[in-house]
């Protein structure tokens, strides 16, 4: 949480320069270039070696291991991962000796790539009025500081970046008017990172107008790949919903991904694990995702279909931070290391000017240091911390059961905070003179 109130303070020191119009673009790069590299050599040079539970330690070390003996493909490696993932991360880790620090190193540039292509978007809008220079430079002063991703990218490399950077990369192709490529880059990001790539595609029928045509034609890289990694493993089961909703919804399976959310804090008040993971108690967490994203998602269109909202790059960052945090409210499969994948867009959505105050960020900021917080002593107790909230004799396993129940609550009031302000922002009109086209459109 001590990183929490520096982000807080940092966001807070560069939005004062910019009521006074001080320039702070080389504030936030020597921020950036000095968190990244100071944090990165500190983890290669002696914290990795103190690293004993991660997913990269746990997970993806084995599976480089067995792509480099040729060992794969092989379903159960890669589940639910793309299949271009691991592939793209071998280089560095073979580079640094089969280490967890050419691991960290991939994430770092993966977050680089989406920071560049979030730059480069912004300041393309900037021209036509859509973005203003000092709302940018609020958004990343926020973002480069947040607990969440230096502790689970830059400090560990966990791989969830890796999605945010497809779908940059995708709307500044998109906001180009490349849209064939731009659609293919988007859909891509379910090969190239996680099934959890889905939840950005809302973002890219919402950055500009769709065009079917072209999305059926981006389509074909991502068909193409599943098809040929299904003729060569002979055992393609890839179910999205399944593995965003259902998959992780066993008894034997559901803590470990499921801390944090809605449903585990109901087994606060009895065993549930047994129904979450049967028919109808496994469907809860697709139906309550999908009646809530149809219905916001619904309201934009309408409100787009009406002039009331418009196809936009703050309408996207919206878009995905609606489907995100709804996400994270209603998945069992809501691991809290996936919360960098929700930064970015979060930064840009609470720091504009829909939201003058500050509740808002502080909504993104309690998220990324709680998230780390409750990981932390999830680590550290087990599955018992919950019950250690009412039931352990000892006052500090109480307390410490009772702090992270807490803490529990206050994320998903963040959460529904974050869905509510993701969705403010999808709807909110743009300044007249940017509301028409905002972007040279390129006709085939």
């Amino acid at each position: 949480m001590a990183f929490a109130a520096l982000a807080y303070l940092f966001w807070r020191y560069v939005r004062r320069r910019n009521s006074r119009h001080q320039p702070s673009r080389e504030l936030l790069l020597i921020t950036y270039v000095a968190s990244r590299l100071g944090v990165w050599l500190a983890f290669s040079t002696f914290l990795q070696h103190h690293v004993t539970s991660s997913d990269p330690r746990e997970n993806y070390i084995p599976i480089l291991d067995n792509l480099l003996a040729a060992a794969v493909p092989i379903r159960d490696f890669y589940y639910p991962y793309g299949p271009f993932l691991f592939p793209s991360i071998l280089p560095f880790y073979l580079v640094f000796g089969r280490s967890l620090a050419g691991i960290s190193l991939f994430a770092i540039l993966a977050e680089a790539l989406a920071l560049a292509f979030f730059v480069k978007s912004t300041s393309r809008l900037e021209r036509y009025g859509e973005i203003s220079p000092s709302w940018v430079r609020e958004a990343l002063a926020l973002y480069l500081l947040n607990p969440a991703t230096l502790y689970w990218t830059v400090f560990q490399g966990y791989h969830s970046i890796v999605q945010t950077a497809y779908s940059m990369g995708a709307l500044y192709v998109l906001l180009r008017g490349n849209h064939a490529i731009g659609y293919a880059i988007g859909f891509f990001g379910v090969a190239g990172s996680k099934v959890l790539a889905v939840l950005d595609w809302p973002a890219l029928l919402s950055v500009c107008r769709p065009r079917l045509a072209k999305a059926l034609l981006g389509a074909l890289p991502l068909l193409l790949t599943y098809a040929i990694f299904h003729i060569v493993t002979g055992n393609f089961h890839y179910g999205f919903t399944s593995a965003m909703f259902l998959q992780q919804a066993g008894p034997r399976n559901f803590y470990p991904f499921s801390e944090g959310n809605v449903w585990h804090l109901l087994t606060l008040f009895g065993d549930l694990l047994g129904f979450y993971s049967t028919f109808p108690g496994k469907l809860l967490p697709l139906l309550s995702f999908g009646i809530c994203f149809v219905l916001g998602f619904g309201y934009w269109w309408r409100c787009q279909r009406r002039g009331l909202a418009s196809f936009s790059f703050p309408a996207a960052m919206g878009m995905t931070t609606f489907t995100m945090s709804l996400f994270f409210l209603f998945s069992f499969y809501t691991g809290n290391y996936y919360v960098p994948m929700l930064m970015l867009p979060a930064s840009l959505v609470v720091t504009g000017p829909t939201f003058p105050d500050q509740r808002a960020a502080w909504s993104l900021i309690l998220i990324s240091g709680l998230c780390v917080t409750g990981d932390v002593i999830w680590t550290s107790q087990g599955q018992s911390v919950l019950i250690n909230a009412v039931m352990a004799d000892s006052l500090g396993e109480r307390f410490v059961g009772g702090l992270w129940t807490a803490s529990i609550l206050v994320r998903i009031a963040c959460f529904a905070m974050l869905a509510t302000f993701g969705l403010r922002m999808a709807v909110a009109p743009l300044p007249h003179h940017a509301s028409e086209s905002l972007t040279p459109v390129r006709v085939a």
